[in-house]
């Protein structure tokens, strides 16, 4: 088969990274064919390689790829913002929620970064369509959440600007809030909706407790608490 003839079939698939078993069943070949016959494609910047036995095409979106190459996964964050129109920012860095610790990858010069989510809080994530293909990503309220729940990745101001901006469902919120069960995401969760003038206190106070906790905790402790 000639190398384009082969383009032109991944382009007509749903999958967005592919293996070398993946190519078997397309050549009719053995391993050790596709392996020779994808080292001469990619020489030829056909196809990026993006780590062993992972495979994509060149100008696919950074969103599909990331969501492609583990599973199960998810996209959150400020990625997620992204995807979902509430944030100005475009990313030099897509993260991706996994249960296995990865490390980080590139693609076209788009960061892919894998964080390790616990399988308690693994959830809160659907389907979505991105150019006819599927993309696995975190529904609005739970990007929000994690993001409050691990700010060193997305900036407080970003989610407080999502939260402002996004069709946020409140019961969904609170209902994701409870799930994740932590003390230190419920009161950061709190004050900014409070800032956006919702008062969510009364459903989650069973969650609240006198102890001081940082909206930034990047941030250097300075000022009194209120």
């Amino acid at each position: 088969m000639k190398a384009e003839e082969f383009v032109k079939i991944l382009n007509s698939v749903k999958k967005i990274v592919f293996s070398i078993n993946d190519v078997t069943k397309i050549l009719y070949k053995d391993s050790n064919y596709c392996k020779v016959f994808l080292n001469r494609l990619e020489k030829r910047k056909l196809i990026v390689k993006l780590e062993r036995n992972k495979y994509v095409l060149p100008s696919q979106d950074p969103l599909l790829v990331a969501s492609s190459i583990i599973f199960p996964c998810y996209i959150s964050f400020i990625s997620a913002y992204y995807f979902y129109n509430i944030t100005t920012q475009i990313p030099k860095t897509i993260f991706v929620f996994s249960k296995k610790q990865r490390k980080d990858l590139l693609y076209e010069g788009v960061r892919i970064k894998f964080v390790k989510f616990s399988p308690q809080r693994f959830f809160g994530y659907k389907r979505e369509n991105l150019n006819g293909k599927t993309i696995f990503i975190a529904e609005i309220e739970k990007a929000i959440l994690d993001s409050i729940f691990l700010p060193q990745y997305t900036s407080i101001h970003e989610t407080w600007l999502a939260l402002k901006e996004g069709e946020i469902k409140e019961e969904r919120i609170i209902e994701y809030t409870k799930r994740m069960n932590s003390n230190a995401l419920a009161k950061r969760l709190g004050y900014l909706l409070e800032l956006n003038g919702i008062d969510i206190y009364s459903k989650i106070k069973d969650m609240i407790d006198k102890n001081y906790v940082k909206l930034n905790p990047l941030k250097a402790r300075k000022g009194e608490k209120k």
